[in-house]
């Protein structure tokens, strides 16, 4: 078959097998070098489509894979500080965020703080999971009373709460504007794998589908007014 980028590419050939033939006859002949100019800028274009060729053919990866969750917890980091819009989590597990107990993992939830009061123009979503079975359930309300202290009153942070019934951990992610999905995937409190695609479509699918999860989570203030979240201990 026969497109324009291969008919391009015979025409580039030809150009150069012109311009070293030109080049030696310009030699032979001892041509005035201002004859033999046109030639080395022809030389200088046709070197520069074939590096353009080859920098449009070296496609950067549009996933990548996390073998540990601080792994996970620093490219969340090191992306959501890039980021300029929104920014969409979710915490739906068993265990409460303070079973994550590296530094790592402690950056991964200031960061996403900073950025909220940095960036009082963007915002930030979390779908948080309340465990209706205990021990889980009690810890995560715990945690998830000291959270709604310290982010009450940011204007540009959104919280809903989902209450689960499972033993299983939820798949998590982390949307960064329009380009990258953080997958995070646990269970029994422990990591198991960590994943990021950085392709339009993978963004635009999770993001449909955040937001169908979060059409149908509670606000955090209504589920602290319902449950006396912030009732005296």
């Amino acid at each position: 078959m026969v497109t324009l980028q291969s008919v391009e590419q015979k025409l580039l050939l030809l150009a150069l097998l012109f311009v070293m033939g030109g080049s030696i006859v310009a030699n032979l002949f001892a041509w005035d070098v201002k004859w033999q100019i046109p030639l080395i800028y022809a030389v200088l274009y046709v070197l520069l489509s074939i590096a353009i060729e080859i920098r449009d053919r070296q496609a950067p990866a549009s996933s990548t894979h996390y073998r540990t969750s601080d792994e996970f917890f620093l490219s969340f980091v090191r992306l959501v500080r890039t980021a300029e819009r929104h920014v969409y989590t979710s915490y739906v597990r068993n265990t409460a965020p303070p079973s994550f107990q590296s530094p790592a993992a402690q950056e991964y939830f200031r960061a996403a703080a900073d950025w909220t009061r940095r960036n009082p123009g963007a915002s930030f979503h979390r779908i948080i999971g309340v465990p209706a079975q205990e021990p889980g359930g009690s810890a995560m309300r715990l945690w998830l009373r000291e959270h709604y202290e310290e982010m009450h009153g940011l204007a540009n942070y959104h919280a809903r709460v989902v209450t689960t019934h499972s033993g299983v951990d939820a798949v998590n992610m982390a949307i960064i504007d329009d380009t990258a999905v953080l997958l995070l995937l646990t269970a029994d409190g422990s990591f198991m794998s960590g994943h990021s695609l950085e392709t339009a479509e993978a963004v635009n699918s999770f993001r449909d589908y955040y937001r169908s999860w979060w059409a149908s989570a509670e606000p955090l203030e209504d589920y602290a007014r319902r449950t006396g979240l912030m009732d005296p201990r």
